[in-house]
């Protein structure tokens, strides 16, 4: 069967994360969205739509993967942020069907000439289908970063399901709690590690160096290449792959391939790749009257009806010694912060926010940075993330 993976018409819901990526790229627990999505479909040819100013990167990113295909078959098309499990795809073999959750299009059984119709009146990111028939379906779905943090435990129960967990004779000197919910695969964790597994499995992923004199509560998962420095507590979170992590870090999530080193919070958060956080970088998660928090998100209003919310940062945002960010804060990509007190709660992309003043980063200095701090780890600034990133700054 063909699968089409979709992003739709509230991809900015997802903003600043879905500002430099496609939906189905965000992490969701050890995988991203769509990683997960191709696990549960493995014998299916899988092709992705995307914002057009996407295409270039996605098919960067997946070279093995149809992107945007102008030959649109008969197959079923399911959402980026639903988290789909074997037992939920059971519910979409229904032909000629859209399947809603809550009002939104979660998923379609189409025909090509239904599917081709919808394509050529733009989409799942510019229109409604029509001409099927609607069948609502019991799904979870993800709305908003902050449920994706919600959504922690079970994505690490998810994942830590088909794993093996650790054998105690290889780390002797480590301390486990509940060791037969903890999986480590490949990684190297020093003596005096304390390693708590009675709240959630803890998965630590290949390669990963774990300091001594660390904690770390489960459920979390610790990425490929990631080193823990030493005195650092990390609890319910999911850190990508390549990152250094230090201080205290608590319900979030970080994409990869990002940098807090040193002391300080980070909680009820989410954090993109290239992110460096300054020494002493701390964020506030919950209100001091504990009303829960709303946040501005495109312009509106939104109550996440949630007490416990942090700061939502993009790509390539660095902080310097000592900032402070309030509760809800959201920080656009290729932002720079150095000021003393707290900076805006909604900061666009390209802010250079020096002192309590607000200016616009330069393009051609974001880029030189965003270069050598890729080539620290071996990769390279391409062309397609060039463009879309002068795509954003010129918006």
């Amino acid at each position: 069967m063909n699968l089409y993976v979709f992003e739709d018409q509230r991809f900015s819901d997802f903003f600043p994360i879905s500002s430099t990526r496609a939906v189905f790229d965000i992490r969701f627990g050890q995988s991203t969205f769509l990683e997960r999505i191709i696990k549960i479909f493995p014998e299916h040819s899988v092709s992705l739509i995307v914002r057009d100013e996407f295409k270039e990167l996605v098919s960067e990113l997946h070279a093995n993967i149809a992107v945007n295909p102008d030959n649109i078959e008969e197959g079923l098309w399911i959402s980026s942020s639903v988290i789909w499990t074997r037992e939920s795809v059971e519910l979409l073999s229904d032909k000629d069907t859209a399947f809603m959750k809550n009002d939104k299009l979660v998923a379609a059984n189409l025909s090509s000439s239904d599917a081709a119709r919808w394509i050529s009146n733009g989409g799942p990111l510019k229109s409604e289908l029509e001409s099927v028939k609607f069948k609502n379906i019991e799904v979870y779905q993800c709305n908003y970063l902050w449920d994706i943090i919600k959504f922690i435990n079970q994505s690490i129960n998810d994942d830590a399901s088909e794993l093996k967990p650790v054998d105690r004779l290889d780390y002797p000197h480590t301390n486990l709690i509940n060791p037969d919910k903890i999986f480590i695969n490949s990684a190297k964790v020093m003596p005096g590690a304390l390693i708590n597994a009675e709240k959630g499995p803890v998965i630590i992923d290949n390669n990963a160096v774990i300091y001594g004199q660390t904690y770390i509560e489960g459920p979390a998962f610790i990425g490929t290449d990631t080193v823990i420095k030493p005195l650092t507590k990390i609890v319910g979170s999911v850190i990508g792959k390549k990152c250094k992590i230090g201080g205290e870090v608590e319900s979030s999530v970080i994409q990869g391939y990002s940098n807090k080193v040193h002391d300080g919070h980070l909680g009820d958060s989410f954090l993109g790749e290239w992110v460096n956080l300054g020494a002493g970088t701390s964020n506030s998660n919950l209100k001091n009257n504990y009303s829960s928090v709303k946040i501005s998100l495109n312009e509106n209003l939104i109550d996440t009806n949630s007490l416990h919310i942090g700061c939502f940062i993009g790509d390539h945002v660095k902080t310097a010694i000592g900032t402070l960010i309030n509760t809800g804060t959201i920080i656009g990509a290729a932002s720079m912060i150095s000021t003393y007190g707290f900076p805006p709660v909604n900061l666009p992309p390209f802010s250079w926010y020096f002192n309590r003043k607000k200016e616009r980063m330069d393009f051609d200095k974001f880029v030189s940075t965003a270069q050598k701090s890729k080539s620290r780890r071996n990769k390279n600034f391409t062309t397609a993330e060039k463009r879309l990133y002068k795509k954003i700054s010129d918006y």
